[in-house]
């Protein structure tokens, strides 16, 4: 988990510098925030590229399954996370 989230914050997903250096400190955030971060960028990622009057169908396509996974897999590592604390 170490070396992803080094990657993570290396990659320039993260908006917010407090967390990218909170990962190189080695004081990971909480998941969520985590989540969110990343749920955000594709947001804007996808904006961007449908608003952008040269963007091909297909690049719209690309970005709008890129948010589609990142909302996914955003409340399927919430999911886990609850019924993990369940048990």
């Amino acid at each position: 988990m170490k070396r992803i989230l080094d990657q993570l914050a290396r990659s320039g997903l993260l908006w917010d510098e407090r967390m990218v250096a909170a990962i190189f400190a080695g004081n990971a955030p909480p998941l969520e925030e985590i989540v969110l971060a990343v749920v955000i960028g594709a947001m804007d990622a996808e904006i961007m590229v449908r608003s952008d009057e040269t963007s091909t169908w297909n690049e719209r396509r690309i970005a709008r399954q890129a948010l589609a996974i990142a909302f996914l897999s955003a409340i399927a590592c919430v999911r886990e996370r609850e019924i993990a604390s369940e048990y």
